[in-house]
């Protein structure tokens, strides 16, 4: 394991346009907000930058470098200073090296449609049954029922969300949507700032890896679609995507056909 005093002077790694624009501009501070051997979360202004090792879960507001764990000189509450193209951490700097696409794939109605046959929706007790049933339709109202339901730094509720979210998106749905509209004005106070951001993320298409090739592969019509990859990411975080994923299937295929009607 690599120590603070073996900590590189200069780190840098993969990451999105998001968060390479974050980076740009004055030096200004963030705090420290969640510290693991995986994963290192920071609070900018209200949006949350990750810096993660090669094993954390590659989300689209990190920085994903090759260090098998991080043993940061910082702890939860400290201030580090962001900009210039840099996060500074302790005596070392963490840049992005290259930038990587988070866009999830194109889907259009007729995808859809088809996918709806295909994609089986996974169970989540923990989750109210009238809530997804609301948010299958495209119903603002399942906002609240599901922001912030779980437990972690990402809730479950808001996995789901997040999926439905980005499936909009892909399909051409803008944020204007009544569900990203609640999304936007509910998440800051009702979620975890890490959760908060990516829902954010979703609105714009920015997705995991996992859940752009799960779309990638329904869209090249594979019949057997590999999901196996997005159900192992976290504890429930890929089968709440996945869940999240098949309702939007419904909205996509109707709010289009309500479009040309």
């Amino acid at each position: 394991m690599t120590s603070p005093s073996l900590l590189p002077a200069r780190l840098s790694g993969t990451a999105s346009r998001w968060v390479r624009d974050q980076l740009a501009g004055p030096d200004r501070e963030a705090r420290a907000v969640h510290v693991g051997a995986d994963a290192v979360y920071l609070d900018l202004g209200g949006s949350c930058l990750g810096v993660l090792s090669t094993h954390a879960t590659a989300v689209p507001c990190g920085i994903r470098t090759l260090l098998p764990r991080l043993t940061p000189p910082v702890s939860p509450g400290d201030t580090l200073v962001v900009g210039s193209g840099r996060i500074t951490w302790g005596r070392a700097e963490v840049r992005v090296g290259r930038v990587v696409d988070y866009a999830v794939p194109h889907l259009d109605a007729a995808t859809a449609r088809w996918a709806r046959r295909r994609l089986a929706p996974p169970v989540l007790d923990e989750l109210p049954a009238e809530a997804l049933e609301l948010l299958r339709a495209g119903d603002p109202a399942a906002v609240p029922a599901l922001l912030g339901l779980g437990s972690g730094l990402t809730p479950v509720g808001d996995d789901v969300l997040a999926a439905w979210l980005a499936a909009m998106a892909a399909a051409g749905h803008d944020g204007r949507h009544p569900v990203a509209e609640t999304v936007q004005r509910l998440a800051p106070t009702r979620t975890t700032l890490l959760s908060a951001t990516l829902l954010d993320c979703a609105t714009r298409g920015d997705v995991l890896p996992e859940y752009a090739a799960l779309v990638a592969a329904l869209c090249r019509r594979d019949r057997r679609p590999a999901h196996e990859r997005l159900t192992a990411v976290g504890h429930t975080s890929g089968t709440g995507m996945l869940l999240g994923l098949t309702l939007a299937l419904d909205e996509i295929a109707l709010s289009t056909a309500r479009r040309s009607a």
